[in-house]
């Protein structure tokens, strides 16, 4: 989508949003995320057929070519990288897939190793091969495994950031 093009979907998402809650006393919860992705930018033009389209094909595919189906959401969903990519196949298939996350590559203490992740299909599927290696040794499904590292990562924020709040 090239700028005026996408100008002119803000336009008409703008207007379209505004024609849908103009008459209601409050928001709904699909309102207000509509809204707030609009406003931050986060809203995806795509067409409900080419979600479904693109989607059914990353689906099929996932279980034989793990690259083609990241790759295929990254590339011809608009605004899905690999992060976005590998949430939509997490959370179809839990059991198979990991949501990629700086966090969680932080506490597997491979930053270096993983670096460049945002944007490369690539270094999400050995990410993956990582994970599930990980989580079978220590005889965790993968989503549990992952959710357990992200967690741990978000105490140790929270506990840095109170130890400089105590500091001050």
């Amino acid at each position: 989508m090239n700028r005026e093009e996408r100008i002119s979907w803000d336009k008409k998402e703008f207007e379209d949003i505004h024609e849908i809650i103009k008459n209601k006393d409050s928001l709904s919860h699909y309102d207000f995320l509509r809204i707030r992705n609009f406003k931050i930018q986060n809203s995806s033009p795509e067409k409900e057929e080419h979600i479904k389209e693109i989607t059914k094909k990353a689906f099929e595919i996932a279980d034989k070519n793990i690259l083609a189906a990241i790759t295929l959401l990254s590339k011809e969903l608009d605004g899905v990288g690999v992060p976005v990519a590998s949430a939509i196949l997490a959370m179809k298939y839990p059991e198979k897939f990991c949501i990629i996350d700086w966090r969680v590559i932080d506490e597997l203490g491979e930053t270096e190793k993983f670096k460049g992740y945002l944007n490369s299909p690539e270094i999400y599927e050995r990410y993956l091969l990582l994970m599930r290696e990980k989580a079978k040794n220590e005889k965790k499904g993968l989503r549990e495994f992952e959710r357990e590292l992200f967690e741990r990562s978000i105490k140790k924020s929270l506990n840095n950031k109170k130890r400089k709040m105590i500091k001050k």
